[in-house]
């Protein structure tokens, strides 16, 4: 999925909407908004708005997302919503978002491993 397809997702998820019912609030077909979250479609800079008021978020957050524009080129710095204005659905799903990107980077150590009596770091004796 790209970009443009997990902010739409996520954004979709935090307020239980399927595509049928983004579709609806943009005023698109369901076959667009399918193509905008499962292949590299994107809107048409006209429907940039309608999709920023249906989901509730700032025009500039769509564009960045749609990589129709990127933030050095806006030279704004992103900030941080305050956690007490987001809903409960929307602070689940950066929640799962983070947990999902953090399992990601998890390094699991080498146990040592104990040879004759003697413990052995795998590491070292692989570099060697």
């Amino acid at each position: 999925m790209t970009r443009w397809g997990d902010f739409l997702t996520g954004h979709m998820k935090a307020r239980g909407w399927n595509q049928a019912q983004l579709a609806g609030a943009v005023g698109v077909d369901g076959a667009t908004v399918s193509n905008w979250i499962n292949k590299t479609a994107k809107p048409k800079l006209e429907k940039v708005q309608p999709i920023a008021t249906a989901l509730g978020v700032p025009v500039v957050e769509v564009l960045v997302a749609t990589e129709l524009i990127s933030e050095d080129e806006l030279s704004v710095t992103r900030v941080v919503p305050d956690p007490d204005l987001l809903s409960d659905e929307e602070l689940l799903h950066q929640l799962e978002k983070r947990m999902r990107q953090r399992r990601t980077e998890v390094i699991v150590p080498v146990a040592p491993a104990k040879i004759a009596g003697r413990v052995v770091n795998r590491a070292s004796r692989r570099s060697q």
